[in-house]
């Protein structure tokens, strides 16, 4: 339990301290998102969905439904504000929406590895990797976190959701329920945010990074049988 309240911590010190790493494009910051797509995706089809499978095929089929919700969501959410405001609205708009947005899943996040540490806490650190690394990119809006207090209470999200994760007891299926929506939200956001887009990026540090993952994953299964 302790592990996870640490995890959950250390997702918010990364979100406070690196607000302002990826603001400005350049070479680094594509090296750094190509290597992070490389490792997402990787813990993606090699953790999340078979796990989601188990849960399914042992406990009930309809589990798959929260990974679609947790990717039909943000898409949903981004296309209706862009359809619905023109470019200058839907910049302001979408920060605000992205700050609230964030909060929330955050909260879920800190909930979910707190539950996930508590069961099996391989599992718990293999989420918190991928995680780390996609917090680091999508800081929150400058302006919405110009003051350290508010900067501070929106990074502190994940450790309050792990506060409320040992707060109330819950059952496998709705720890599995909500592990598919932050699965599925991750998806979204690797694809349409993470992933580098046209001639941008460097496939280099994207195989880097999914080898990396997976050499992490075969030695925990062949040392421990994870």
């Amino acid at each position: 339990m302790v592990l996870g309240y640490v995890l959950a911590l250390a997702l918010g010190i990364v979100d406070f301290l690196t607000e302002e790493m990826f603001r400005i494009p350049d070479d680094k910051k594509m090296r750094f998102i190509s290597f992070a797509a490389g490792v997402s995706v990787s813990y993606l089809f090699l953790i999340l969905l078979p796990e989601i499978y188990i849960g399914a095929s042992s406990i009930n089929p309809l589990l798959f439904f929260p990974l679609l919700f947790g990717f039909a969501i943000y898409h949903l959410i981004e296309k209706f504000i862009r359809q619905k405001h023109g470019k200058r609205a839907f910049s302001e708009l979408h920060a605000q929406v992205h700050l609230i947005t964030s909060f929330f899943y955050s909260l879920v996040v800190g909930f979910v590895l707190v539950k996930l540490v508590s069961q099996d806490m391989l599992q718990g650190i293999l989420l918190f990797v991928p995680l780390t690394f996609h917090i680091a990119i999508d800081s929150l809006p400058k302006k919405m976190t110009k003051h350290y207090f508010s900067k501070a209470f929106f990074s502190s999200a994940p450790f309050i959701g792990a506060l409320l994760g040992t707060a109330f007891e819950t059952s496998e299926l709705l720890n599995i329920s909500l592990l598919g929506i932050v699965g599925g939200a991750l998806l979204y956001m690797v694809v349409r945010e993470s992933f580098p887009k046209e001639r941008e990026g460097h496939p280099m540090y994207f195989l880097i990074g999914m080898f990396l993952f997976i050499d992490l994953v075969l030695v925990l299964w062949n040392t421990i049988g994870f």
